[in-house]
């Protein structure tokens, strides 16, 4: 199986810490590792490095080929980006000498705390995308999630190594609230997870079918891949692909049976400062403050600091308060209004 790693996002909602130069799966947010390095280790787990890919924006080259250095993983540099369905298609280019073998996208900057389960998952995609499927995992949720999209989970299909998989009945955008809450109550409704395994035969046929301009554009990148002339052709027809996501260009479009797999190994997509809060409890100090970075407290709770300055950050009295220190940036919010920074990165674009 292959694994290609998507890791040309922005990551705004991580605002002062992620900046265009530095989106959030270059940082150490969950771990003393990047996130970026830390699916490389999930993805280990079912595959080679040897057989997995990066894909990244040509401004974060640098920092990529640093955190790869000494690793076979091999990056794939895109000039701009242009949505995951050019992003996947450029990757499966690159792998078309094994057009049979399955092949694993996923996001660099997402949160698995079961990674043995994960990668179990993963195995058993893998076997049924040999059937000419395309698959995906649905994340069970625990609670009515407005920021994510949602999977339908259909009739049961078959089993894979011992994990019965389910047909798509339908994708489903971000709800409301009050929808929120009937999905979870239905039962049949799962967190997109944005991970698809197919083939990439598969993949590069339905991008032909569906997307029959972004196709070509392919195509003339691929004549120009193992030649001298393979950077000019990327820099001049990368930018012109179509953009579009994967979800709406072909899983939406789609003939092809898709399949998930019903999966509950952890997963957080590491959203914003409140849903990194939530998810390290274990680093809590005794007064149920997160500190990340030089910081002391005095009757402070709930509170999260997150600093890279070096700088000493001293909470007094105050509670439920995300503070950021970057040498560029200082955030100081309501822990639940963390969702909203990315509004702070679009005023200062302006």
């Amino acid at each position: 199986m292959f694994a290609v790693i998507m890791a040309g996002g922005s990551g705004t909602r991580f605002w002062p810490a992620s900046r265009p130069h530095m989106p959030k799966q270059f940082l150490k947010i969950t771990s003393d590792r990047t996130m970026l390095e830390e699916t490389m280790a999930r993805v280990s787990l079912f595959t080679t490095l040897e057989r997995t890919s990066v894909v990244v924006g040509q401004i974060h080259a640098e920092v990529t080929a640093q955190l790869l250095t000494g690793t076979p993983v091999q990056a794939i540099i895109e000039p701009t980006g242009r949505n995951t369905s050019a992003c996947i298609g450029l990757a499966a280019l690159h792998l078309k000498h094994d057009p049979q073998a399955a092949m694993a996208v996923l996001p660099a900057d997402a949160f698995i705390a079961n990674v043995n389960a994960f990668a179990a998952s993963l195995k058993a995609a893998g076997e049924i995308a040999q059937t000419g499927a395309i698959v995906t995992l649905g994340i069970q949720p625990n609670r009515p999630e407005t920021g994510y999209g949602y999977l339908q989970a259909g009739e049961a299909r078959g089993a894979a190594q011992g994990q019965t998989y389910f047909q798509v009945a339908r994708f489903v955008e971000k709800p409301d609230a009050l929808t929120a809450v009937k999905y979870l109550a239905n039962g049949d409704y799962f967190w997109n997870s944005g991970i698809f395994i197919f083939t990439v035969e598969t993949i590069l046929q339905e991008i032909e079918t569906h997307l029959p301009e972004l196709h070509a554009g392919l195509c003339e990148i691929e004549k120009a891949i193992g030649t001298t002339e393979y950077e000019a052709v990327l820099q001049r027809i990368y930018p012109t692909l179509e953009s579009i996501s994967i979800d709406y260009g072909v899983m939406e479009r789609t003939s092809k049976p898709i399949y998930m797999l019903k999966t509950n190994f952890g997963w957080s997509d590491v959203g914003s400062w409140q849903a990194l809060y939530e998810l390290r409890t274990e680093d809590y100090d005794a007064n149920g403050n997160l500190l990340l970075g030089d910081a002391v407290t005095v009757d402070a709770r709930n509170n999260l600091v997150y600093a890279t300055t070096g700088r000493k950050i001293a909470l007094l009295g105050v509670e439920n308060l995300a503070v950021v220190d970057t040498p560029e940036a200082l955030l100081i919010a309501p822990i639940e209004r963390s969702q909203d920074v990315k509004k702070i990165s679009d005023l200062l674009k302006k």
